[in-house]
């Protein structure tokens, strides 16, 4: 009986059989992962494209509303507001009744001074102040980008591609992830092969007769 050669023998056949799961168990582990670093991957490229550059431009630009609509003002002071829908109501004449006017809307550059909006010297239109508001969603079609839908300070909170998938921000996975799969199949061959070895080598020294 060899002791010393069957043990050798059954430990690679262990780790081979290890390996062999611990490869199955690194594919099982590293597929969600590759599946974040893809989602991770494609929101950056849409994020970083020219097209979002491009509507990121238009809205920080004087009038971001120049290609979509222009923002209705609230009605000046000193005419006649219908208490319902709170809008002006043409034809009367001074001194009629009047309803207080709601404050202005949340969202737009408010004057110190006054407590009223800031008007943009160019258009006369009250300047909505996009740093503490969050623009609507630009619709684009373009660069396989549907809609773009913006965040605060323009950051982008998710993209609608042309393929109905909506992409956010997805952090990448870490290194760490990626090496702990790799070492599965490793593991796997190592640890049987290890013990049976160990067991052996024992077991060896109770058989072998005693000098």
């Amino acid at each position: 009986m060899n002791l010393s050669e069957g043990t050798r023998r059954l430990a690679l056949v262990l780790g081979g059989l290890g390996a062999l799961a611990g490869g199955v168990l690194s594919y099982v582990y590293l597929q969600p992962i590759l599946h974040h670093r893809d989602l991770h991957n494609s929101f950056e490229r849409f994020a970083n494209s020219d097209v979002v550059k491009e509507q990121r431009k238009i809205l920080q630009s004087p009038d971001p509303f120049a290609s979509i609509a222009k923002p209705i003002p609230p009605p000046p002071s000193g005419y006649a507001v219908d208490a319902k829908t709170g809008e002006r109501i043409e034809g009367l004449p001074a001194g009629a009744v009047l309803k207080p006017i709601p404050p202005p809307p949340s969202g737009y550059t408010i004057d110190p001074k006054t407590g009223e909006p800031q008007l943009d010297p160019s258009s006369g239109e009250p300047m909505l102040d996009w740093s503490t508001s969050i623009p609507i969603p630009s619709q684009v079609n373009k660069g396989g980008i549907m809609t773009i839908n913006w965040g605060e300070n323009y950051a982008v909170a998710s993209i609608e591609t042309a393929d109905g998938e909506t992409l956010s921000p997805t952090p990448a996975p870490a290194g760490w992830q990626y090496l702990l799969g790799a070492l599965f199949p490793f593991l796997g061959f190592l640890i049987p092969w290890g013990a049976v070895r160990s067991i052996g080598w024992v077991l060896a020294g109770f058989v072998q007769p005693s000098k």
